[in-house]
């Protein structure tokens, strides 16, 4: 798969989420279905650097110390968007950045690259690393859907996956 393919496909996925972060209310933004769980603005954060932020690290092997007992910081320290305002704006530039960092690698380099992912039992290479940003993009996706459902917004399936009114 080339950088350009790539970029086509996953630019649905990027837009599916963004039209959810923009339905997503503002007094909701503390909404979570129970103790324990991200809030909708944790949620939000996660979405909006799925992409270039996951492209970035790998390409600077530059990644979050986790400590090796914790796959993720509790969620009382994971950081969180302020407003569906700032969400926007992040997502947008976390959009941005994955266009920039391609631009810095080849489609040789993408699909043959191995990167070694802190958190992943074995070297992977780039293209099957963002597959797996995508896979991550996707899921949080799904749960700001599902936690703003849950929160008693009216949406249907067709807003999950971007489609129009």
């Amino acid at each position: 798969m080339t950088r350009k393919e790539y970029l086509k496909f996953i630019e649905g996925y990027y837009k599916a989420a963004r039209g959810l972060v923009k339905l997503t209310p503002e007094d909701k933004l503390d909404f979570t279905p129970m103790a324990g769980n991200m809030t909708i603005a944790q949620v939000l954060k996660h979405v909006a650097t799925c992409l270039g932020a996951s492209l970035a690290m790998a390409l600077s092997n530059n990644w979050p110390e986790v400590p090796e007992e914790e796959m993720l910081p509790p969620v009382e320290k994971m950081p969180k968007s302020n407003s569906v305002e700032e969400a926007l704006k992040e997502i947008d530039v976390d959009w941005e950045l994955l266009k920039k960092e391609f631009e810095k690698i080849t489609d040789g380099e993408f699909n043959g690259n191995k990167v070694k992912v802190p958190w992943m039992p074995f070297p992977m290479t780039l293209l099957e690393y963002m597959m797996q940003a995508m896979e991550h993009l996707s899921n949080h996706r799904m749960q700001l859907f599902t936690w703003l459902k849950l929160s008693g917004e009216k949406l249907h399936t067709g807003h999950l996956y971007g489609m129009p009114e």
